[in-house]
């Protein structure tokens, strides 16, 4: 008898895992295809592309900066930014591994130790055959009351091993577990985007900084030279060669110069400081000390507007969210259908705690339970449809995704030309600025022009080097978010 048993109890578990096998392909796959989404994406860009080689290696090497080298190494490392990204990492993982357990079976160890008292009087028995049983006892648990209530006690000790495990039939388990691991990669690529761009803003802040101190210097310089007319307008003065306006008009123009450097240094001090704070260092705001602003700028990864979509990993995200959405969605089908449950505990249990392991008290038990879902107030199909309406949006926030990528790039390579053409201009404007400065002076010492003159001159000549810095900031700056919105060099963590 124990032979048969055993062998319906392999043929019982060889059904089961057959079943599971042949279902378990029952969870589809959910891959998507941009060209699917009705996106248009052109064979080229509509502006002009810089012409540089394919960037490769560390996109910042091209800079020639040690400084910035270092500061981009203690980001990673120092930053509490990117510590806070390396724990969203582990979280994310750690809720892929939650998602994932669930189709594995559950195995769990138990003891229990179990005590009762009950008594009889409640159940109309005659005295005389509670006595005769009491008897006949030989247990000694059944005791008498000083009211002539008999109650009986018993012990119980057992020590098992259960499991339980929902087989996944059609697929439903498989399908939620496809769509944590896709919701963790998706997690990845938006942190290892928001990494790189952490980085970008660090360099766009560093070289922001450069260039205030390149603009402080540039008003120490404009002081010297308006103490130099000062000087020289005050000697004529007191010897009655200069009116008094004039030694008034350079006096003020001294003082202003002050201001601007006082503002140039609030200014880099500020910038100092984020810097400082973004790598978890005091803000002392002292990180930048030398003025100088690059004139090799990285090169941008040369490719087709079709070659984004496999390059950010941002859109990486999307298009894995959207395949997330689809599993949710045919998760939430299936779960209309009937569940399969198996449930076994195997253990012992026994009177005496001294026997618990004892093979000859064993027990063990197995079973199959069947739940099908008829009536819930149409929850479940509810569901189904908000899964569904969700997996469309996914698909509708990929295309917007898209089309801002393009978007970025367009504007990034439109705002590259202009500001080329800028610098041009500013360029020519610095050289004849100066040399308008010079004559303006010239003119002032030998009586022919105005202190008026060679003062706006000044003025116009640092005001036009001001702006002709602040347009090498804005190409770099628009040089880093063109190599961000192409996908750059991102290294995945």
């Amino acid at each position: 008898m124990e032979n048969k048993n055993q062998i319906l109890e392999r043929v019982f578990l060889f059904c089961l895992n057959f079943t599971f096998i042949l279902f378990s392909g029952c969870a589809g796959k959910q891959h998507v295809h941009v060209e699917d989404l009705g996106v248009s994406i052109p064979e080229a860009w509509n502006a002009p592309f810089p012409e540089s080689e394919e960037i490769s290696g560390k996109w910042y090497s091209a800079f020639n900066d040690p400084v910035l080298d270092s500061l981009l190494i203690r980001l990673k490392t120092e930053s509490p930014d990117f510590k806070t990204l390396v724990q969203n990492q582990n979280i994310a993982l750690y809720n892929a591994k939650i998602s994932d357990a669930i189709v594995s079976p559950v195995i769990s160890i138990a003891a229990r130790a179990d005590t009762n008292v009950q008594n009889l009087s409640g159940f109309g028995f005659a005295d005389s055959f509670l006595n005769s049983g009491n008897e006949g006892d030989s247990s000694g648990n059944i005791q008498e009351s000083s009211n002539g209530v008999l109650t009986f006690g018993n012990k119980n000790f057992g020590l098992g091993v259960n499991l339980q495990w929902e087989v996944d039939v059609w697929g439903r388990l498989m399908n939620g577990r496809k769509a944590a691991y896709r919701n963790f990669e998706s997690i990845m690529y938006d942190l290892s985007y928001l990494q790189f761009s952490i980085m970008i803003r660090a360099s766009k802040l560093y070289f922001s900084a450069k260039e205030a101190a390149l603009q402080l210097k540039l008003s120490e310089d404009s002081y010297q030279s308006l103490v130099e007319i000062r000087d020289l307008v005050k000697e004529r003065y007191e010897k009655g060669l200069r009116p008094s306006l004039d030694y008034r008009l350079a006096e003020t123009s001294v003082a202003t110069s002050i201001l601007s450097i006082e503002n140039n240094k609030n200014i880099l001090k500020s910038l100092n400081r984020q810097i400082e704070i973004l790598i978890g260092e005091y803000p002392s705001g002292t990180f930048v000390k030398k003025s100088s602003l690059p004139t090799a700028l990285p090169s941008v990864p040369v490719g087709i507007p079709a070659s984004v979509i496999q390059r950010r990993p941002d859109i990486k995200s999307l298009v894995l969210k959207v395949e997330a959405a689809g599993h949710r969605f045919a998760q939430s089908k299936r779960d209309l259908l009937p569940g399969i449950t198996l449930n076994s505990a195997a253990g012992t249990s026994t009177q005496d705690i001294e026997k618990i392991f004892d093979k000859d008290h064993g027990v063990w038990n197995l079973g199959m339970s069947v739940t099908a879902p008829i009536f819930n107030a149409g929850r479940l199909r509810s569901v189904n449809k908000i899964q569904e309406l969700n997996y469309e949006n996914s698909k509708q926030d990929l295309i917007q995704g898209i089309l801002n990528a393009f978007s970025e790039i367009e504007q990034y390579l439109d705002q590259n030309k202009s500001l080329h053409i800028q610098n041009d201009a500013l360029s020519i404007a610095v050289k004849q600025s100066k040399d308008a400065y010079e004559l303006s002076k010239e003119r002032y010492d030998k009586g022919v022009t105005t202190l008026e003159s060679v003062l706006n001159s000044q003025r116009q000549y640092n005001s036009i080097r001001s702006q002709q810095l602040i347009i090498r900031r804005q190409s770099i700056d628009n040089k880093l978010s063109l190599v961000l919105a192409m996908g750059g060099d991102v290294e995945k963590q």
